[in-house]
């Protein structure tokens, strides 16, 4: 592996971090805005609060999704390595 691949993955890794602490921030909103929809009466707020309520929903599964696409596909790869790895092995014998 070179070192432009590895600064790409790392900025990756990087960027994969900072995406889930944004959810997680987004994702701990969304209580609060789901505990003020309950306390609330105003029509017009609550019709807001609504709207806020959708995007802290969406936005932390979406990237929640991600993260589990990623794992699996790195498990994929992990998986290719190694039965490459062993047939290499048992053909040199």
């Amino acid at each position: 592996m070179n070192s432009k691949s590895k600064k790409i993955l790392a900025a990756a890794g990087i960027f994969l971090v900072a995406l889930n602490i944004i959810a997680f921030y987004i994702l701990q909103k969304g209580i609060g805005i789901s505990k003020a929809i309950n306390d609330t009466e105003n029509k017009e707020a609550l019709k807001s609060l609504e709207q806020k309520q959708i995007l802290s929903d969406v936005l932390p599964s979406l990237v929640f999704t991600i993260d589990i696409a990623l794992i699996f596909f790195l498990c994929y790869v992990l998986i290719k390595m190694l039965f490459k790895s062993l047939k290499k092995s048992t053909s040199n014998k």
